[in-house]
C-alpha cells in the first residue's frame, strides 16, 4: 500500500511513514503510516478548506483501500 502511494506521488519523503507536502502548490498535505501499536494504517491530512480536505481524504482512502 505504501508503494502505491509512492508511485502516485513521486515527490514523497519518508518521515514516520510516507509524507507528501502539496501545501504551496495545491493547498494540502498528508502522511500515511502504519500504527506502532495496532494493526492499522494511519492517515493524517490537512487542507486549506473543508471541501478540499474531504475531497483529498476520500481520494486517499480509496487509494489506501484499493
Amino acid at each position: 500500500m505504501l508503494e502505491k502511494i509512492k508511485a502516485q506521488f513521486p515527490d514523497y519523503f519518508e518521515l514516520d511513514g510516507v509524507s507528501v507536502d502539496l501545501w504551496e502548490k495545491e493547498g494540502w498535505w498528508f502522511n500515511v503510516r502504519m500504527s506502532n501499536t495496532e494493526p492499522l494504517v494511519r492517515l493524517n491530512l490537512e487542507a486549506k478548506t473543508r471541501e478540499l480536505m474531504e475531497e483529498r481524504r476520500d481520494a486517499m482512502l480509496a487509494l489506501i483501500r484499493g
